[in-house]
């Protein structure tokens, strides 16, 4: 009876928690994830059960631990399902275990997948009390919750060893070397199968391991451990478009929303995400925004998102009930009765959201995948396309893009100045052309990389390449408006593209410009058109390994060499070792390493429309960027992205370091070594 109770207590009230929880995600946006079911099932092994992103060499003691408690959870729930059965039937077992080679096997694992539990809670709790990570908040809560599942091992063990006290020829005694070790302890302190106090400490250990097990159950729905219950979901319901596309608005949808205003507004997939937050900090663990004390913490943004949902519930879940009785004007207007705090402005300041580089490492390094960059440009869609409010510097950026499609405000007719004395040639001079040579704005206007852009262009001649340019005809591709939650002028630029692509008849394109290729690669797909799209740094190591480059001569001042990852050419699309593998082809370079690199490199501070903008609070990133570049030694620090030239030149002129050290894009020192 006193099991029934328990299991109808603890079961109802849990299930009544979790549809309390989930009701709300009904009156949120609709978003389709459950398309190739294939591929989402091979990533609940590779990132639910195989937890891989905890394996990376990146805090690894901390996430060795959490794998072990993880595992161990899986494993011992199924001796806790047995033993809430023995509650009914002193010899029941699931079905296949029992006195079997299975049984006994299991009976083995449990006890070895406890003592990983009792382990990982241990590393677990020292590491967040005494070896506390600058990521880690210090949590009462998740040291209680340790505890508690500590407590839970140690009843369950304790429970064990009274067992094969009171039973000596237990079959699971054979197997349970933990359980007898206990056993044997306990003997040694005088207790025997005739002992009532044996008895009395079995009975508290079965059922202090039942009641803390099921009382966990009920509390997970209201504290963080939520994602033991989401993250599965939340996994398999994973975003599969490309790492470097946003979600494009439906402009045309009359019903589409032009940006995110209430937490409603979201898609239901970004509320499984708040529920879903471990609080682990690992996406803020590299952030440039929260390292350089910015208002913006993507954790902190997550966990301030799912309280003001949680706020939200009872509306929510009225509005949900509605909706579900076919009264969606009434479940509206139940939302809009809302009189709390407003989403933007009370609970997300606005300077928190236009601190964002975009840079990805958040979205990079969480172990469930939650989509922090996406959750940020819906609150800039809101801001710039209905609300009318951003930072001043970006009123001239916009102009520039709606005038003369750049940011710098130049005269669009010098967008094709720069190869004039070069020789290349348009499409109109060219129609049997290869590829086209996108150069974007800061390769048209900016001085600096203007040198970057004529010295592929002489690479690309060198090579034979069939190349043209698109000259002052050429647009901005809307990478950056689109990042400052502009979409409406994104897609204008983007049609304006692809319908100029179309027709030239361009198959294949080359762009010198990280934010470029990704737009290009990822997103124009999204608008019906897809293309072949090469970074310079692809097309100059194809060229190399064909031989249509000559090889050049030794650089003489310019080792050692630093690379600097670009976020987008890096994070976004996995393009580490190409641009190094160009660098070593120059002769006498020695390519040194920074401490933060490839998937860890830190951002130059310009992405995400912080170019435009200027830094008001706390440190400037390009300068951090700077120090720990010029740290290695280096007195060439190679770029392969105009915002990164940009920004680390700006830096070492602010720092007055033009003597000791120089910013080149690996295209100007290919062709220094083979023109020398």
């Amino acid at each position: 009876m006193a099991m029934s109770i328990l299991l109808f207590v603890s079961l109802s009230g849990f299930i009544t928690s979790v549809v309390r929880r989930f009701l709300p995600l009904l009156v949120m946006q609709p978003d389709i994830r459950w398309d190739d079911i294939k591929g989402r099932g091979f990533g609940i092994f590779k990132y639910f059960f195989g937890q891989i992103r905890f394996l990376r060499p990146f805090e690894r003691v901390h996430g060795i631990a959490h794998v072990m408690i993880f595992w161990g959870a899986l494993v011992v729930t199924l001796s806790t399902i047995q033993m809430t059965g023995r509650g009914f039937s002193p010899d029941f077992h699931l079905p296949g275990f029992g006195p079997t080679k299975i049984g006994l096997t299991y009976i083995f694992l449990k006890d070895l997948f406890s003592l990983f539990i009792i382990a990982g809670c241990v590393i677990a709790f020292c590491n967040r009390v005494f070896f506390r990570p600058a990521r880690m908040i210090l949590s009462l809560e998740a040291l209680i919750i340790l505890c508690w599942i500590f407590s839970m091992m140690m009843m369950d063990l304790l429970y064990e060893g009274t067992l094969f006290i009171l039973s000596p020829e237990h079959p699971e005694s054979r197997a349970a070397f933990l359980g007898v070790t206990i056993k044997n302890m306990l003997v040694a302190m005088g207790l025997t199968a005739d002992s009532t106090l044996t008895t009395q400490l079995h009975g508290i250990a079965s059922w202090g391991h039942l009641v803390l097990g099921f009382s966990f159950l009920n509390y997970l729905p209201y504290c963080k451990q939520f994602h033991e219950i989401t993250s599965l979901p939340s996994i398999f319901m994973r975003s599969t478009k490309p790492k470097g596309a946003l979600e494009p608005q439906d402009l045309e949808d009359e019903d589409v929303l032009y940006g995110v205003e209430k937490v409603e507004e979201f898609s239901w997939k970004r509320g499984m995400d708040m529920y879903s937050c471990a609080e682990c900090g690992r996406c803020q663990a590299n952030c440039p925004a929260y390292l350089t004390d910015k208002p913006l913490s993507p954790m902190r943004l997550i966990m301030d998102e799912r309280d003001h949902l949680k706020n939200k519930t009872s509306l929510m879940c009225k509005a949900a009930y509605q909706k579900l009785m076919k009264n969606p004007e009434g479940s509206q207007k139940t939302l809009e009765s809302w009189d709390g705090e407003n989403l933007i402005g009370n609970v997300i300041k606005e300077d928190v959201i236009w601190s964002c580089t975009t840079c990805g490492h958040c979205i990079a390094n969480c172990p469930l995948l939650i989509e922090h960059v996406d959750n940020i440009i819906d609150m800039r869609r809101y801001l710039v396309q209905l609300a009318s409010r951003f930072p001043k510097g970006l009123t001239q950026c916009f102009k520039g893009f709606e005038n003369l499609s750049n940011p710098w405000g130049m005269a669009s007719n010098i967008r094709g100045d720069w190869f004039k004395d070069l020789g290349v040639q348009t499409a109109e001079e060219n129609p049997d052309f290869e590829y086209l040579f996108y150069v974007g704005c800061a390769g048209s206007f900016d001085d600096r990389f203007k040198k970057v852009t004529v010295a592929l262009t002489r690479l690309m001649q060198k090579a034979g390449l069939n190349f043209v340019c698109l000259g002052d005809n050429e647009k901005c591709c809307g990478e950056t408006a689109r990042r400052l939650g502009n979409e409406y002028l994104a897609q204008h630029m983007i049609n304006f593209n692809i319908e100029k692509f179309e027709t030239i008849g361009v198959k294949k394109i080359i762009t010198a410009c990280p934010h470029c290729y990704n737009t290009l690669k990822n997103e124009y797909p999204q608008f019906g058109k897809k293309y072949e799209i090469y970074h310079h740094t692809e097309i100059l190591k194809e060229l190399i390994n064909q031989g249509k480059l000559p090889s050049g001569k030794k650089i003489n001042g310019q080792e050692p060499v630093v690379y600097h990852d670009s976020c987008y050419l890096g994070r976004y699309n996995d393009l580490y070792d190409t641009p190094r593998d160009v660098i070593r082809n120059i002769p006498g370079v020695n390519l040194v390493e920074a401490e933060r690199q490839k998937r860890t490199s830190f951002c130059c501070g310009a992405g995400g429309g912080h170019m435009w903008m200027k830094e008001k609070a706390g440190l400037e990133i390009n300068s951090e960027r700077l120090d720990e570049l010029y740290k290695t030694g280096a007195k060439t620090i190679a770029t392969a992205c105009p915002y990164c030239m940009i920004m680390l030149d700006d830096a070492v002129k602010e720092k007055e370091l033009e003597e000791e050290v120089k910013v080149v894009d690996l295209a100007q020192m290919m062709l220094k070594s083979i023109e020398t």
